[in-house]
């Protein structure tokens, strides 16, 4: 990946976005309607607030027994602790952010040691890390949302350092599959 490609590449700035006293229904219905599982959530001005993640209307729900309260808004919900980046970050800050945890990658103390010893590769340990990280990081410019980077966009991106063409291998109909031995 180019290391000139930076996260303005391929911010979605289409990505729908969520009202404070956006109704629990109404939330759902934008999540479900735009295939996403969260969004961020903006005040009158357009500024950046909070997110809302489908997880955080899954556990409300299971707190409430399954029993909707209609009082309930995206603003009582929504997560402030906010993970940004910058539109002008490296692609690959996003990438790495999005795919690696590297306080397990590398787990070390303050000071620099070591605190766990293994015979895996880098590799091997990177593949094995379950990351527990967003999976959709609103991006802001001068400090103003301006879209999402989501892990579809780094996918999107990540093609491109293909050399074979996207167009999709067709499909045979009514062909008996081949058997390999």
């Amino acid at each position: 990946m180019s290391a000139l490609l930076t996260v303005r590449d391929i911010v979605n700035t289409q990505a729908p976005t969520l009202g404070i006293e956006t109704s629990l229904p109404s939330a759902i219905d934008v999540l479900s309607k735009n295939h996403i599982n969260g969004a961020p959530v903006c005040d009158a001005s357009g500024q950046l607030v909070g997110f809302l993640s489908a997880h955080d209307i899954m556990v409300e729900m299971w707190c409430q027994d399954y029993l909707p309260d209609d009082d309930v808004t995206v603003g009582n919900l929504m997560k402030t602790d906010l993970v940004t980046m910058d539109i002008e970050d490296r692609l690959t800050d996003a990438l790495e952010y999005l795919a690696l945890d590297k306080d397990q990658l590398y787990p070390t103390t303050a000071m620099g040691y070591a605190t766990q010893m293994t015979t895996l590769s880098l590799e091997e340990r990177a593949k094995s890390i379950k990351v527990n990280k967003p999976q959709i990081l609103p991006i802001l410019d001068n400090g103003k949302y301006v879209g999402v980077v989501s892990r579809q966009e780094v996918l999107k991106a990540l093609r491109a350092l293909f050399n074979d063409a996207a167009t999709p291998t067709p499909v045979a109909k009514n062909v008996a599959p081949q058997v390999v031995t």
